[in-house]
């Protein structure tokens, strides 16, 4: 009787473990393509917006002052920007709709996880199809909130350049605060001197563009108005 009782006790272990085993084992990730639509899909409740922002720029050889734009987006891709003069504008990070930009003919890999790295991160790598170098880009999506907080985009023999993206929560909703772009590229911009009573429209300086090139730019938001009903005739001004 106790051999009897020992045997349905241990077969009961048995069971109870495996069933244990078998439920705490770890889900498969999510895969890449169901990523990119959830940092999408957070954007569903915005339809439109406009903000303020500023832009200071910071890279050898271009003069550019900072200057306070004005933005305009409407969903799903109508995007306008109201400035004086000129004006550097990176769109990843800047336009809502990134991933569209993104992913756009590029395969996905999902090369990291959560569990797996420091930034607590799903780390993305996209290969564009139609490129003629081999170009990555490489994205990191904050797991909890499904933003793009950096992307890394590399192309061989050129530079790489990389965007960090700080977030505000305005109304719900995880918008830019700041966005900041480093540029480490194998070749500058030609320096130009300025118009002189000489050379009215300038003149070519002492560094050719052959040199390597590093800088940045800064943005930063502020003043988001949500939702307003924007029109479509905004965009074709």
């Amino acid at each position: 009787m106790k051999r009897v009782c020992s045997y349905r006790i241990l077969k009961i272990s048995v069971l109870f473990t495996a069933l244990l085993t078998v439920g705490t084992q770890a889900k498969p990730p999510p895969d890449s393509n169901y990523i990119l639509k959830k940092v999408q899909s957070r954007l569903d409740p915005v339809s439109d917006y406009s903000a303020s922002v500023n832009v200071d720029v910071d890279i050898p050889n271009l003069r550019m002052p900072a200057k306070e734009l004005q933005i305009y987006y409407k969903r799903p891709d109508k995007f306008k920007v109201r400035a004086s003069g000129f004006a550097i504008i990176p769109k990843i990070g800047f336009i809502p709709s990134q991933t569209d930009l993104l992913s756009k003919n590029s395969t996905i890999e999902l090369r990291s996880t959560p569990d797996q790295n420091d930034s607590k991160s799903y780390i993305l790598d996209l290969r564009p199809t139609d490129s003629p170098v081999d170009m990555v880009t490489t994205i990191w999506v904050n797991a909890k909130r499904w933003t793009i907080e950096k992307v890394l985009v590399n192309v061989p023999d050129r530079g790489e350049s990389v965007i960090t993206i700080q977030y505000v929560d305005v109304n719900g909703i995880w918008l830019p605060d700041t966005t900041t772009v480093y540029l480490n590229m194998m070749r500058s911009i030609p320096e130009m001197r300025r118009p002189t009573v000489e050379n009215p429209v300038g003149f070519a300086g002492d560094k050719s563009g052959n040199e390597p090139m590093s800088g940045t730019i800064s943005i930063r938001f502020k003043d988001y108005r949500l939702n307003q009903g924007l029109k479509d005739k905004l965009f074709e001004e």
